[in-house]
């Protein structure tokens, strides 16, 4: 019979010497991502630039009371609301006099260019 120990451990050597080669470039990618990072400085609040945002066609009054909105306006209109990363978080139909939005969760969010935030 043949001895077959020796081409076993032949190809579990080429097999660790295979993943050994990816996992030292993947460290090295590591490194190299590590030293990037360091350099970036990053926020919770990040603004963004007012000329993407759409905002309504006519003026509105905004006003927070507790976790409710309070928004006036003189005009059907839509209103978009953004969140705090500037994603589009709703887009609000109005009707004219006093519109109410009950329901957001806590957190700043962005309305015609200006900041709200529901406590």
């Amino acid at each position: 019979m043949y001895n077959t120990r020796p081409f076993f451990r032949s190809i579990a050597l080429v097999i660790l010497m295979l993943t050994g080669t990816s996992t030292m470039a993947d460290r090295q990618e590591v490194r190299q991502m590590a030293k990037d990072s360091l350099t970036v400085v990053t926020t919770s609040w990040q603004e963004t630039p007012s000329s993407r945002m759409a905002h309504s066609a006519y003026p509105v009054k905004l006003m927070v009371k507790g976790q409710s909105l309070r928004i006036t306006s003189k005009h059907e209109q839509v209103l978009p609301i953004y969140t705090q990363g500037g994603v589009l978080y709703l887009a609000m139909q109005l009707t004219p006099g006093v519109n109410w939005l009950n329901g957001l969760p806590r957190g700043r969010y962005r309305i015609n260019n200006r900041t709200i935030r529901i406590k």
